[in-house]
């Protein structure tokens, strides 16, 4: 006996209206076509990650975790400095910082003053072993606040790791940051100086293999960030594909903020320093932001199906 076939419901503007209300989630598509399904799926999943976005506050919370990392970042350079110091590649590490932000000149050379002087002070005695654990807890209590945001994420108050665990686990992740700096500092030396070994003028292919390159390592980045820090079991492939969409618009906006550094380079002359702080900070924001609504589009990806209001 053959099957009845269903006619396939015609999409009304009732429909469409419906996307932009709560309505959204009680659609009833068990007769839609599958484009329709499709669309009201991807149309769900963006609802759910600008929603969740703005429900948590994260836009607030970004910015904090801004302010923190400015505060983080001197120190944090100069933990850099003591570990490459010891393996002779300081020297290195600075060029990477001077060429990552080339619009920021003063600024850079003002925090790796700062880093070093931070170096001295370690090596003055009791004072500055004391100054100095004030300094790496600056660091792990960043850490400790950039997971916090990252539960928050996936609405997790109580984080059920032990404390200690964690601080330990804090503590391994920046003894490694450094060798990960320095070797990064290599690999980009390295990579510069290839086509001046082979005779060749590679200008643009040399540009364009290393945005990919930098893509690639920031997907690794936000993949880990994604599949770790959150202390609940999250899908490789939704981790995945939000680190590959993420690390693409990361990207793109670092592009952007990198071709426009002329225009920081005018207002740099004009206020000097005064000028690179407010929009170091901006540029913080917005790449937390984007950081931040790539962990949004993962608790997006794995629980769309169930969501409800």
């Amino acid at each position: 006996m053959a099957e009845e076939k269903k006619d396939v419901q015609k999409v009304k503007l009732s429909d469409w209206k419906a996307l932009f209300t709560d309505k959204l989630w009680a659609m009833d598509l068990d007769f839609a076509s599958k484009a329709w399904k499709r669309f009201v799926h991807f149309f769900k999943l963006v609802r759910l990650t600008i929603d969740s976005f703005a429900q948590n506050k994260m836009g607030y919370q970004c910015l904090a975790l801004s302010y923190m990392v400015t505060l983080a970042i001197v120190p944090f350079i100069a933990f850099i400095f003591f570990v490459s110091n010891g393996l002779n590649v300081a020297d290195k590490v600075a060029e990477l910082l001077l060429n990552a932000f080339p619009g920021h000149l003063e600024l850079v050379n003002l925090a790796i003053e700062k880093a070093n002087n931070i170096i001295h002070i370690a090596q003055s005695g009791t004072v500055g072993f004391v100054s100095t654990l004030m300094f790496v807890w600056s660091l792990l209590w960043l850490m400790f606040q950039t997971e916090k945001i990252f539960n928050n994420v996936w609405g997790i108050s109580h984080i059920p790791r032990n404390i200690f665990k964690r601080f330990g686990f804090y503590i391994g992740l920046l003894i490694l940051l450094p060798f990960i700096v320095v070797m990064l500092s290599y690999g980009i030396v390295l990579y510069s100086n290839a086509p001046s070994l082979v005779g060749l003028d590679l200008t643009l292919l040399h540009r364009f293999f290393g945005w990919v390159m930098f893509y690639g390592f920031t997907v690794l980045t936000l993949f880990a960030a994604y599949e770790y820090i959150p202390a609940c079991k999250v899908y490789v492939r939704h981790a995945l594909s939000s680190a590959a969409f993420t690390g693409l618009v990361f990207v793109v906006f670092q592009y952007l903020y990198l071709e426009t550094q002329m225009f920081v380079t005018k207002l740099n002359a004009v206020y000097g320093v005064i000028a690179a702080i407010p929009l170091f900070l901006i540029w913080l924001k917005y790449s937390f932001q984007i950081i931040i609504y790539g962990a949004e589009l993962t608790y997006a990806l794995q629980n769309v199906d169930e969501y409800k209001l």
